[in-house]
């Protein structure tokens, strides 16, 4: 009984302030209208900077992942002294101020250093200049995201991989015939789904809600729009704000879906159980 009447309180503790800006957002001079979200869906830049956060967002994921989870799979099985240092790393983008780090990949981007040109084998200068200027670009704002979301990549992938007995699965597979990436798309992979779908999960919410890179590089992005429509419209901004939240949550749902459909289905479950048997 008390556990759901702690459940119970929570949920009203988190649903009160949506329900409170629902309200202030379908409210006018006159009563209750919807008169703000038909101005929304009017809004070109509405659909435009809400596709293109979307897109962010999604690239920012997919790069994270595909990233992360295969090199903590390594530094877990062959490199278990190097852990402290990626532990290290997964924590940096908690001490560096979005904005700073914003700055510093403007300024090494947008000059011709010839310490960074020697320090990075030239691949500075080819990326600062064109065909290739990346500053205030998505791609690099995609690689902003994916600093930014490290720590929330690398700690669940990190701990499922803990969790699991990576070394014994990895030898098993081998065993058996199976190579170094067979092993881990089709035994070390599924059994950190849970990992992976936080991971994915962080990524993706972080990115969608990120500011102060993209309004340093000079990209339009929906926080920036919901930012502006602030303040100009606080009823606006307020249904806005509840849109938002119902797409974020749909998207969410999305993800959980389709990172939860496990390729193979039962026949891969089984062949998961036999290798970790033997």
């Amino acid at each position: 009984m008390t556990n759901r009447i702690v459940l119970a309180l929570v949920i009203l503790y988190l649903l009160l302030p949506l329900g409170a800006t629902l309200v202030f957002g379908i409210s006018n001079g006159n009563g209750i209208g919807f008169s703000s979200y038909q101005e929304i869906f009017s809004d070109h830049d509405f659909s435009a900077t809400l596709l293109l956060s979307f897109e962010l967002a999604l690239a920012s994921t997919v790069l994270a992942v595909v990233l992360i989870t295969p090199t903590a799979y390594w530094v877990q099985l062959r490199l278990p002294q190097a852990r402290p240092m990626m532990d290290f790393l997964a924590l940096v983008p908690f001490a560096v101020p979005a904005i700073v780090m914003g700055f510093g990949l403007i300024e090494v981007y947008s000059g011709n250093n010839t310490l960074l040109s020697i320090l990075s084998l030239g691949l500075v200068p080819l990326l600062s200049n064109p065909p290739f200027n990346v500053v205030n670009t998505p791609q690099l704002l995609v690689c902003a995201y994916v600093i930014v979301s490290l720590p929330f990549v690398y700690r669940p992938i990190d701990n499922s991989l803990r969790a699991i007995n990576t070394k014994v699965l990895t030898e098993a597979a081998y065993s058996l015939g199976s190579g170094w990436w067979r092993t881990f798309l089709t035994v070390v992979l599924p059994n950190i789904w849970p990992g992976v779908i936080s991971a994915a999960l962080l990524t993706f919410s972080t990115a969608m809600g990120e500011f102060t890179l993209a309004e340093l590089f000079g990209i339009y992005t929906f926080p920036i729009y919901l930012n502006v429509t602030g303040q100009n419209n606080a009823h606006k901004a307020a249904s806005l704000t509840i849109l938002s939240f119902l797409l974020t949550f749909l998207c969410v749902l999305g993800i959980i879906f389709l990172l939860r459909r496990r390729p193979g289905g039962a026949k891969q479950d089984e062949r998961l159980d036999i290798v970790a048997i033997k």
